[in-house]
């Protein structure tokens, strides 16, 4: 007779990673004219919102401080966001240029700052967050000059962040179903006593 294993919790990483990945693509590629700009108030407004707080609501559970600042910051993140879009179309608590610059550029500020922690897990985590800093304050940069190459540009990086995020997913998806590393992620720049997975 085997012996059974241990429950376990599940990874809240999953649906984190999912949230950011739908709902990244999803305004990115709105941003760039490829689709109209409605879906971005629900998937971003959902997937992007309420998905990652409850993501990282879970990693806090699990006492996991690193996930469960950067999943809540970037949810609701997701939150305002679609609040801009609203209040834009209803014509109440309109946010101008400026302000929506500065909000990317705080982003962006944070999440260069939580990619040096991002390196005590692997080497895609650290690449991610700093494509979503390099991205964001692209898009900051546009905004406070209207310069719209820039914007285009920051939307093809948050693009590569996705993709970047989706191969972690992956990767965490089949070690956490099937304990499998079907992708590499690379070894962490920085020595520190955490999990190795994404």
């Amino acid at each position: 007779m085997t012996t059974p294993l241990p429950p376990r919790r599940a990874d809240p990483g999953l649906i984190g990673l999912l949230g950011f990945v739908m709902a990244t693509v999803i305004a990115q590629l709105a941003h760039l004219g490829v689709l109209e700009e409605s879906p971005v108030f629900w998937v971003g407004a959902v997937f992007g919102g309420v998905v990652q707080v409850i993501a990282g609501m879970l990693a806090w559970a699990d006492g996991d401080d690193f996930h469960f600042l950067v999943y809540n910051a970037f949810g609701w993140y997701w939150i305002v966001q679609p609040g801009f879009l609203l209040g834009e179309e209803l014509g109440v608590f309109d946010v101008s240029d400026g302000a929506r610059g500065t909000f990317a550029l705080a982003f962006a500020i944070l999440a260069f700052v939580f990619a040096f922690a991002g390196a005590a897990h692997n080497t895609v985590l650290p690449l991610t967050l700093a494509s979503v800093s390099l991205g964001l304050a692209l898009q900051a940069v546009a905004a406070f000059t209207a310069v719209t190459g820039l914007a285009a540009a920051g939307s093809i990086v948050l693009l590569i962040a996705s993709a970047l995020a989706a191969y972690m997913g992956v990767e965490k998806f089949y070690w956490r179903t099937l304990a499998r590393r079907v992708v590499p992620l690379g070894p962490p720049w920085v020595a520190a006593r955490v999990d190795p997975e994404s």
